[in-house]
């Protein structure tokens, strides 16, 4: 079965692609931030984002900071990177999973 791809609210029937062809698969990178929140007994984001407004160097919404925790923003700033490291007191590789 062909999947649907939906423009301009008609539907255009796209081709199936050849089975023998490899599939590509994303990597996802993903971060530690809920366990080094636990860790560091900083149990709600609203705690870690007052922290990392404290430096004075991160300009996040708390939205956006929510986004990154669970793991389902799409960008990451290398500001924030230095600002979570410092907050956790970790090395940036830390804040990654392995």
């Amino acid at each position: 079965m062909a999947p649907v791809v939906v423009r301009y609210g008609k539907q255009f029937m796209t081709q199936k692609k050849s089975p023998s062809k490899p599939v590509r698969v994303e990597r996802k990178v993903v971060l530690r931030i809920p366990t080094l929140m636990a860790e560091n007994k900083i149990r709600f984001v609203t705690d870690l984002w007052k922290r990392l407004m404290e430096l004075g160097t991160v300009e996040i919404s708390h939205s956006q900071l929510t986004r990154v925790v669970n793991n389902s923003a799409n960008k990451l700033d290398v500001g924030l990177l230095e600002g979570l490291a410092t907050v956790f007191d970790c090395a940036i590789p830390d804040l990654f999973e392995r």
